[in-house]
């Protein structure tokens, strides 16, 4: 998974905050609210009073806190296994997976942090052609590829974490100097202006922790600042520790064979959330699709599967997931992770094709590089062949409220040929361990929008295939001709130009046409 979560919640943390009277504004109407949301009230409107069907939704993702309120009543119950016996009573090679399973667990311990794709490719190839001659075989050339990628990503990440925590350290010694000399629980502009002193190293303090909330448009307090950056320093610490760490491998944890792609039964059923980079990802995801009161359908259970770590996930745990999801049972799959290298993505691909025949909808988030995918894709990419991708994968990018130049995410990958559509990802609130909610942004928030949207059609046509949802929702998507800043780059270009669909998804519109589909169906 990606590690670009901290970043954008501590990036846009005072500008939400400031935001509060619109928490769930990815529910929005463009037409009534003038904001480019989804018309969740509309297509709501228009299916009242209409049957509807349950809908089970597979999340795969980094760890769930089960137990949490938006969930209550949500939990799919593999019926077939009785709890806490240590058997496999369903026969389908996973002991006790009463809601889900976890492919990242053991017999004593569970995985959090992992290294990067990049890294362990470059640990495989680095015996056999670190002190090979030049050669024009395909390997050679990628281990060029890979060796030139990790030594530059390792080394201006080290530099961008070693000037984070110098800062970060600053920012903490001056707020507990000026904390006790204050002697006040919250450090705002008010507070710093009481100060008169003549020490200094207070003053300095002072001037710093001024400067902070000024630029900030006096909003906020640096216990907000400090509580934000906390993500940061998460973010950093990995990336420093682990992402690019070549002596770091947590697989022994899990006991499997790595190298056995088609290994069963390995991991558990520990699937609550994992403390550690990531852990409340994937409740924040799965309440965005169905938390109860303010997901996008409620009429949904959920399978959790653990598959995604502090880190980048493993092809095999990957693939293996959709085949747990699809065989147990799930009609939609969401997947908010990706990354750039996929050294098994032939048995990713046959997971998908798997997935696809048996009438499962896959939804994907695009990444959160700013890059086109048309020219470096971001695996797990949808792919059940070199040439062909899938009818039943919707590769989804993020949109912001701003209905403007800064509609696109800045963040959001893009991609005419290989992102499907966009759908709100900025500043979306839902659940986070604790028990509480919070505002997240990314991709990763984009794709769950997309997937209650899916499951919400399902559940009140059912008898839709899910080549057919993607159909509609790339059919019924928000056309916008609009002039928009690229992501990540200061080029302006029609926000059509950035997707296959060239718009928002749009639920009011997608129920619409779902409805006039089965009419055609019933003729």
């Amino acid at each position: 998974m990606k590690h670009t979560l901290a970043i954008l919640s501590f990036a846009v943390y005072f500008n939400l905050h400031a935001q509060e009277a619109q928490q769930f504004w990815h529910h929005a109407d463009i037409k009534e609210d003038g904001i480019p949301g989804i018309s969740l009230n509309q297509a709501l409107d228009y299916l009242e009073g209409r049957p509807s069907k349950r809908v089970l939704v597979a999340i795969i993702d980094s760890g769930y806190e089960i137990d949490h309120d938006a969930f209550e009543g949500k939990l799919w119950v593999n019926a077939g296994e009785i709890v806490g016996n240590g058997k496999d009573d369903d026969g389908n090679g996973f002991v006790d997976d009463v809601n889900g399973w976890n492919f990242l667990g053991g017999a004593e311990d569970n995985i959090v942090n992992e290294t990067l794709e990049l890294t362990r490719e470059y640990r495989r190839l680095k015996p056999k052609y670190e002190n090979a001659k030049s050669s024009k075989s395909k390997e050679y050339r990628y281990w060029k590829e890979v060796e030139a990628n990790y030594l530059k990503e390792r080394d201006e990440t080290y530099a961008s974490a070693e000037r984070f925590f110098t800062r970060y350290n600053d920012v903490t010694y001056s707020y507990n100097l000026l904390s006790g000399y204050t002697k006040v629980d919250t450090l705002s502009v008010d507070a710093l202006n009481t100060i008169n002193s003549e020490d200094s190293v207070v003053i300095k303090a002072s001037q710093s922790m001024m400067g902070i909330l000024t630029f900030l448009g006096g909003k906020g307090t640096l216990d907000q600042i400090l509580e934000s950056a906390s993500g940061a320093y998460e973010y950093y610490d990995y990336q420093y520790n682990y992402a690019y760490n070549l002596d770091f491998d947590p697989r022994d944890k899990v006991g499997d064979d790595p190298s056995n792609l088609r290994e069963k039964g390995y991991g558990n059923n520990a699937i609550e959330d994992v403390r550690g980079y990531g852990g409340s990802h994937g409740t924040h995801v799965a309440g965005i699709v169905g938390g109860e009161d303010y997901g996008v359908t409620s009429n949904v259970e959920f399978m959790f599967i653990r598959a995604v770590p502090g880190g980048d996930e493993r092809d095999k745990d990957v693939a293996n997931a959709i085949f747990y999801a699809v065989d147990n049972g799930a009609q939609v799959i969401n997947m908010s992770f990706g990354k750039d290298y996929s050294p098994n993505e032939d048995y990713v691909r046959e997971a998908v094709a798997y997935a696809e025949s048996k009438g499962v909808l896959m939804i994907h988030a695009a990444g959160n590089d700013g890059k086109n995918n048309d020219k470096n894709l971001s695996y797990p990419d949808g792919s059940v062949s070199s040439k062909k991708k899938s009818g039943a994968w919707i590769e989804v990018g993020a949109s912001s409220q701003s209905f403007d130049e800064k509609l696109p995410a800045s963040f959001s990958n893009y991609g005419k040929n290989n992102v499907d559509l966009f759908a709100p990802g900025v500043g979306i609130l839902s659940s986070v361990p604790g028990n509480t909610y919070e505002p997240n942004s990314g991709t990763s928030m984009a794709a769950p929008v997309v997937a209650g949207i899916s499951a919400l059609l399902l559940s009140y046509f059912p008898d839709l295939e899910a080549t057919e949802i993607k159909n509609i929702l790339m059919r019924s998507a928000k056309s916008i001709d609009l002039e928009v800043i690229k992501p990540r780059s200061e080029e302006r270009v029609k926000f059509s130009e950035l997707s296959k669909a060239g718009g928002i998804v749009n639920a009011y519109e997608a129920v619409k046409l779902a409805d006039q589909r089965i009419k055609i169906l019933k003729k």
